[in-house]
């Protein structure tokens, strides 16, 4: 699932909630310029990018307990099919 999707089903399923958020002036007028020019009220484009904040943050968490989880063993082997792949791709 895409983040644009994923956020589009939370809005569509009702499944938001409010959250009052006090930025530091630098970032509101970096949030403000990027909806003047994606030409979208600041409160859409701040969900947006706010949802897809966590969701990356989600994955890299992921990520990390994956690798962490994986014995040297796995490493090896893993580099090895890494390898093999470049080869194919030449």
């Amino acid at each position: 699932m895409t983040s644009s999707f994923a956020c589009l089903t939370m809005i569509l399923m009702g499944a938001t909630e409010r959250v009052n958020l006090n930025l530091p002036a630098e970032a509101r007028e970096r949030l403000r310029s990027l909806a003047k020019a994606a030409k979208k009220p600041e409160a859409v484009l701040a969900r947006s990018l706010l949802v897809e904040a966590i969701e990356r943050a989600e994955r890299a968490a992921f990520r990390k307990r994956l690798e962490a989880s994986r014995t040297p063993r796995r490493r090896a082997r893993d580099l090895q099919i890494a390898g093999a792949v470049e080869k194919l791709r030449g």
